[in-house]
C-alpha cells in the first residue's frame, strides 16, 4: 500500500509540475520623443502535455516539430509507426509520465541522454533496426518499464538505475549480457525469450518481489545473493521455466514470496531455497529432468506444494515445514527414494484440501509423524500409491475421511495409532505385523467404530482374525484377503 501511495503521489507531484505554464511578456512602453519603444519580450514556452509523432514524418520535420512543442509541460512523448524516421534526438527531457517509441520500420538512433525519471509507462517496442539502448542518466522506473521485440537491438545501457516498479526485457535476439550495476530495487523482473542472452548482472539488488525467467536458451545461472525480503505481503511469483542451460539459482537471503514455479530447466540439478520462510501461495516444480536434491529446510508455511516429473529427483527437504494450507500432491518422481514432513500438523481447510502422493515408486517411507488436522473438509482423503512403499506413519493423525494405499511392495510398518474417526481405511499388501497393528487399533477405539469400510491385503493372525469379526459386529465391513 505504501508503495502504490509513493507512485500515486509522484504521478499527481509530476503532472502538477508538467502543467505550469509561462505567461506572455507586458507590451514595451512607447519611448519619449515620438519613438517606439521595444515590444516586450514573450515569456518562456513551456510546451505541450502530449506529444505524438507517427506516420511517414521525416527527420527534419520530427525534430521541428520537437524544437517546437517540447517544453516543461510535456508529460507524453509517443513515437509510434513511423516509416521515414531513423533518428529522434529528446535531449532535454528529464522526466516524462509515458514515453512509446513502438514500431518505427526505420528508426537507428534514440538519442535520451537527460532523462531521469519516468512516472507511468515506458516502452521501447518493435523497432526493428534500433541496434542499441543508452539511457545513461535515468535513476527511477515507476510504473511499467518494457523493452521488447526490437530484432537488432544488441546493447541496453541503463548505468545509473537504481529502482524499477515492473521492469521487462524480452523477446531480443541478439541481446548477449543485461546489466544494471546500480538497481537496488524492482518489484517486477521479467526476462524471457532472449535467445542469445548469457549474462544477467544485478549486483546490487536486495529488494524484488517479483520474477520470470523464461526461456532464455543460454543462461546457466541467477545469482542475487544480496536478496532481502521485505516488510510488506509478498503476493508475487518466482518463476523459473523453460530455460534449457540454466544450472544454478541464488536468491540471497529472501524469506518470503508469493509463489515458487521451477519447470522446464533440464539442466538444474540442485535447488536450494532455505531461506524461504513464507510461501504464500504455491510451490510448483515439475519436468525439471536432471534434478535431484530440492530444499526448503526453513520453510514454515505454504499453500500448496505440487512436486512432479522430476526424474531424477532423490530428495527433498521440508524438515521445518508446519502448514499446508490446500494442497499436497508429488508424483510421478521415479527415484524420489523417501519422503518426510516431521513438523507438519495441518493440511487444507474448510473448502479446500488434497493429498496425494502417487507413482514415486522407489519411495520405501512415507513419514508424517505429526500431522493432526486435515481441515474440515468433508473429502479429506489420502490417496498414496508407490510400489515400493514398506513404512507409514501418520501416528497423530485422529479423522479423516478415507485413507488409501497401493503398492506392490509389503507394507511391514504402520503407525496409525491416534486414528478414531474415519469412512474407509484400504491398504493393499501388509505383513502380518501390519495387520495386527491396524486391526488391533481399530477394535480399541471407544466408542466402538461403525458403519466404515475396511480392506486389507495379507495374512492376518488368529487374534487378527477375532478382531475383525468384533469389527464386523459392531456393523462395519471388513474386507481381508491374502
Amino acid at each position: 500500500m505504501k508503495s502504490k501511495f509513493i507512485r500515486c503521489f509522484l504521478i499527481i507531484l509530476a503532472i502538477t509540475a508538467f502543467s505550469c505554464s509561462g505567461e506572455d511578456g507586458m507590451d514595451g512602453i512607447d519611448g519619449a520623443d515620438g519613438v517606439n519603444g521595444a515590444d516586450g519580450v514573450d515569456g518562456p514556452d513551456n510546451g505541450l502535455g502530449i506529444i505524438v509523432l507517427s506516420g511517414d514524418i521525416t527527420n527534419n520535420e520530427a525534430a521541428t516539430s520537437l524544437n517546437e512543442n517540447l517544453g516543461k509541460n510535456t508529460h507524453t512523448i509517443s513515437i509510434t509507426n513511423t516509416t521515414n524516421l531513423t533518428t529522434i534526438d529528446l535531449s532535454g527531457v528529464s522526466s516524462l509520465a509515458v514515453l512509446e517509441i513502438n514500431s518505427n520500420e526505420n528508426l537507428q538512433n534514440l538519442n535520451l541522454p537527460d532523462l531521469e525519471s519516468t512516472f507511468e509507462s515506458a516502452q521501447i517496442i518493435n523497432n526493428p533496426l534500433l541496434e542499441s539502448i543508452d539511457l545513461p542518466n535515468l535513476e527511477t522506473a515507476l510504473g511499467s518499464f518494457t523493452i521488447s521485440s526490437n530484432e537488432l537491438l544488441a546493447s541496453i545501457n541503463l548505468p545509473n538505475l537504481t529502482s524499477a516498479q515492473n521492469i521487462s526485457f524480452s523477446s531480443q535476439p541478439l541481446l548477449q549480457r543485461l546489466s544494471l550495476p546500480m538497481v537496488a530495487q524492482i518489484g517486477v523482473l521479467s526476462i524471457t525469450s532472449n535467445e542469445n542472452l548469457a549474462t544477467i548482472d544485478l549486483p546490487n539488488l536486495t529488494e524484488l518481489l517479483g520474477l520470470s525467467l523464461s526461456s532464455n536458451a543460454l543462461i546457466e545461472n541467477i545469482s542475487l545473493p544480496l536478496l532481502e525480503s521485505t516488510n510488506i505481503k509478498n503476493e508475487n511469483s518466482f518463476t523459473l521455466g523453460n530455460n534449457p542451460n540454466l544450472q544454478t539459482v541464488d536468491f540471497g537471503n529472501i524469506s518470503e514470496v508469493g509463489s515458487i514455479s521451477i519447470f522446464n530447466n533440464p539442466s538444474l540439478t540442485i535447488l536450494d531455497m532455505n531461506a524461504l520462510v513464507t510461501v504464500n501461495s504455491t510451490i510448483r516444480i515439475r519436468s525439471n529432468v536432471s534434478l535431484t536434491s530440492t530444499s526448503f529446510s526453513n520453510l514454515k508455511s505454504v499453500e500448496t506444494i505440487d512436486i512432479n516429473r522430476n526424474e531424477a529427483l532423490i530428495t527433498a527437504n521440508f524438515d521445518e515445514l508446519e502448514t499446508i494450507g490446500r494442497v499436497l500432491q508429488i508424483t510421478d518422481n521415479n527415484v524420489l527414494s523417501g519422503l518426510s514432513f516431521p513438523l507438519l500438523t495441518s493440511i487444507g481447510t474448510e473448502n479446500s484440501f488434497t493429498f496425494r502422493i502417487w507413482n514415486n515408486d522407489l519411495i520405501t517411507s512415507i513419514s508424517f509423524p505429526n500431522l493432526e488436522n486435515l481441515g474440515d473438509n468433508i473429502s479429506r482423503s489420502i490417496d498414496i500409491r508407490s510400489n515400493g512403499l514398506e513404512i507409514l506413519d501418520f501416528n497423530k493423525l485422529g479423522t479423516i475421511s478415507s485413507f488409501s494405499v497401493r503398492s506392490n511392495a509389503t507394507l511391514t510398518s504402520i503407525s496409525l495409532s491416534a486414528i478414531q474417526d474415519f469412512t474407509s481405511l484400504r491398504f493393499t499388501r501388509m505383513s502380518t505385523v501390519a495387520i495386527d497393528t491396524i486391526v488391533g487399533r481399530l477394535v480399541s477405539i471407544i466408542p466402538a467404530i461403525t458403519d466404515t469400510s475396511i480392506s486389507l491385503i495379507g495374512t492376518a493372525s488368529a487374534q487378527a482374525l477375532t478382531d475383525i469379526e468384533t469389527l464386523r459386529a459392531n456393523g462395519n465391513e471388513v474386507s481381508i484377503t491374502d
